[in-house]
């Protein structure tokens, strides 16, 4: 289900005479009609989106989406593709604790200004994306209580920026990747398949972010000290 000709004509007359960020509107509109949910929102085509919609901020001058924070409204399936991706300068997206299905939105490439993505207590299931480098502003990463699986990708290593990680509570497996990340300060893969041993560069990181895998039990030991 798309916008109809007449409110696309409505909305962009509208856009002339607000100067709101029409086109981020259209991409909301159209990930509402195709995304079901079960909790209403207030998102009036006629009513500013950067002042009166629910879960919507705006950058400063009100030309760009710069979040989205959708948690627990009920939505389920898969993620709409081609409506979200279209927030280009979107900076967080959230979406965690509802229902939806599918898996990880490819599109959500388009996002290259992302800081935080919390995708957590959904159903999504699949691999991982294999190349994490689009994101490389990320600073959270949030995609526990899923049903991912296959390999942590290694290319999580490109996001530099990156202070918190949570790929708990899924059903990734293999061993975990040697992951460079100098600003990384909360870890958490527990509860998943992986095996093998924690490398060295999350040594430094409790064992309980490591609970319930299927590692090897001396790379748990904390790491010992010089004499």
């Amino acid at each position: 289900m798309s916008l109809s000709p007449l409110l696309l004509l409505f909305l962009s007359f509208l856009s002339l005479i607000s100067c709101e960020p029409v086109q981020d509107k259209f991409a909301l509109l159209d990930f509402l009609a195709q995304a079901p949910h079960s909790r209403d929102l207030n998102w009036d085509p006629a009513t500013p989106v950067c002042n009166q919609w629910t879960g919507v901020t705006c950058s400063d001058d009100e030309s760009r989406i710069v979040a989205v924070r959708l948690p627990a409204l009920g939505f389920n399936g898969q993620i709409p593709p081609n409506t979200l991706s279209r927030l280009t300068a979107l900076q967080i997206l959230s979406l965690r604790a509802n229902g939806f299905t599918g898996a990880f939105p490819p599109d959500f490439a388009n996002l290259t200004n992302l800081v935080g993505l919390h995708l957590q207590l959904n159903s999504l299931s699949g691999p991982l994306p294999s190349n994490f480098s689009a994101w490389k502003n990320l600073t959270v990463l949030d995609l526990s209580f899923n049903n991912f699986t296959g390999e942590i990708p290694v290319s999580i290593s490109n996001l530099t920026q990156l202070v918190a990680l949570n790929l708990s509570n899924n059903s990734l497996s293999g061993e975990i990747p040697d992951l460079q990340l100098p600003n990384l300060q909360f870890l958490n893969l527990s509860n998943n398949e992986l095996n093998g041993t924690v490398p060295k560069s999350l040594s430094r990181f409790p064992k309980s972010d490591f609970a319930d895998n299927n590692l090897t039990p001396d790379s748990l030991l904390p790491p010992t000290m010089p004499p």
